[in-house]
Formats: C-alpha cells, structure tokens, sequence
C-alpha cells in the first residue's frame, strides 16, 4: 500500500485504508510505503514499513476527486471500491505508547483543566480562517480554558495566555499532547484526523475548498459553507490561487465558530464551573 500524497495527514488516512482491508481480507500482509513511517510504526494493521515495492501494490490517494473537484465522495472510497469493498469504516486510529503519554503530560503539568489545542494553519492558505478570528477566539476561549497551539514552525504567533508547542514537537509528540485535550480545533488538516484516533472531539473549520463529505468525521463539528466557487479543490501545488479573498472562511464568523466550541466541550462535560 503506497501513501500516495505523503502529507502526515494522509498517511492517517492510508492506515484507516489498511485497516478496512486488513478486516475485509484478515490473513492478508501489508507493507506501507509512506515518508512517515514513525507516524504508523505500532499500527497493528501494518507488517511492514518501506520493504520494496513488489509486483502487487495499491496507491491511497484521490487525485480523481481532487481533479473533479467533487465535493460528495468521500476521499477513501475509489481506493476501498477497486479493491472490492464498499462499505468502510471511516475513522482514524493512532497508536501510542503510555510512555508517550506520560512525556506529554509533563508540557501541560502547569496548566489547568480542560486543555483545548488549536492549530490555525493548513499548508493551502484556502483551508486557513483568518489570523483576526483565530485571536479573538482565543482571547475569548482563554478566559476559562488553557489553550496549546500546535502545529508547524510558521504557526502564527498568538497574543494571549497560548501555550506555544508548534514547531517543538515531533508528530507523535503532537498527538501524545492531544491525547490530553478536551477538543481540537483547527482546518481541515493532519491533528484533525490525529484527534479521530485518539477520540478527541473537533470543530474543523472547513470553509469551501473541501467539504465535509469528502473528509469529515461525524463526531466532529465540520463548519463549512457554499459560495459558487465551491468545492475548489485549491492545491498551491498547482499554482492555484482563490480569486475570491477566501469567501468560504470569511463567512463563518468567529460566533458561529465560538457556539460550535462551546457545544462540543458541554457534550464532553469539559465546561468550568464559573460558566
């Protein structure tokens, strides 16, 4: 099984793949070809990572769906259906082990509960909400909970009681310090299928280069909207650009995101006493 795009987020995406294969045909053996392989190294599902190529191989990606800029399939299923199967589960799973855990706990031992981790920046700038909104729901949101950005090293910087681990962590050290929080927020990107696996809730600021047919899981608060424009389907690789200031994302104001945090750290029983 080759990860076809190689983001860490698809690489999430090839083990969910796997694993759906792996209950369909159980006696059958995988090597994964990915650039991530400490991401999926203790996926039970994986015999091996990055062993040669042989003469069966199967690449996860939707460059169809991306080409045709369709936003009702979800991304998994023209793999899945060329390999018989039709009826998956989408749902992301990450294995770490307690020691990781127990490292991460030791970045967040000064803060005080509930944990709420953030990332505001996706590499295509059509899935990023603007920066504005991003630090006024932080300064909202930190008013009753600790709030730990995470991320690359070009996350914006955040005025505000932020703790700061973007760009300090490996990518399973991200996901140790997620396993700590009551709920993710952030764009359609690699720690929103990262909390899947770990069963952290997330709301997941789709806006309307993807939607949430294509990529989002229903434990989730997926916001997205319709502009024309949409699906775009907007690959900077492609030199593409938005012609329209981002529309999709500038729609949902930083009240129908606040409301949608709100609710999902209620149904998780993560609302402080003072609220």
């Amino acid at each position: 099984m080759i990860d076809g795009f190689g983001a860490l987020g698809d690489t999430l995406l090839t083990a969910i793949v796997i694993r759906n294969i792996k209950k369909r045909y159980p006696r059958i053996r995988i090597n994964c070809i990915t650039p991530n392989p400490d991401l999926v190294r203790s996926d039970p599902n994986i015999e091996s990572l990055n062993d040669p190529e042989t003469y069966f191989s199967v690449t996860s990606w939707y460059i169809d769906i991306r080409n045709a800029r369709d936003g009702c399939t979800n991304v998994l299923a023209p793999t899945l259906k060329d390999l018989g199967i039709k009826d998956f589960e989408y749902k992301a799973e990450v294995h770490l082990e307690q020691s990781e855990r127990n490292a991460a706990e030791k970045f967040l031992k000064e803060l005080k509960q509930p944990l709420v981790s953030i990332n505001c920046q996706s590499k295509e700038d059509v899935k990023n909400w603007p920066l504005e909104n991003w630090q006024e729901l932080v300064a909202i949101l930190g008013e009753n909970y600790s709030i730990v950005q995470l991320g690359g090293e070009t996350e914006p910087t955040l005025k505000g009681t932020v703790l700061r681990l973007a760009g300090k962590l490996t990518p399973r050290e991200s996901l140790a310090v997620l396993s700590h929080c009551s709920l993710h927020v952030g764009p359609d990107s690699f720690l929103v299928h990262g909390a899947n696996g770990l069963d952290v809730p997330s709301v997941v600021v789709y806006g309307g280069s993807r939607t949430p047919k294509n990529l989002g899981y229903r434990e989730n608060a997926n916001l997205a909207t319709s502009p024309p424009c949409s699906p775009c389907w907007i690959h900077e690789g492609d030199n593409e650009t938005c012609q329209y200031d981002i529309q999709c994302l500038r729609e949902l104001n930083v009240s129908i995101v606040l409301s949608n945090v709100l609710n999902r750290l209620k149904a998780v029983d993560a609302i402080p006493a003072s609220l």
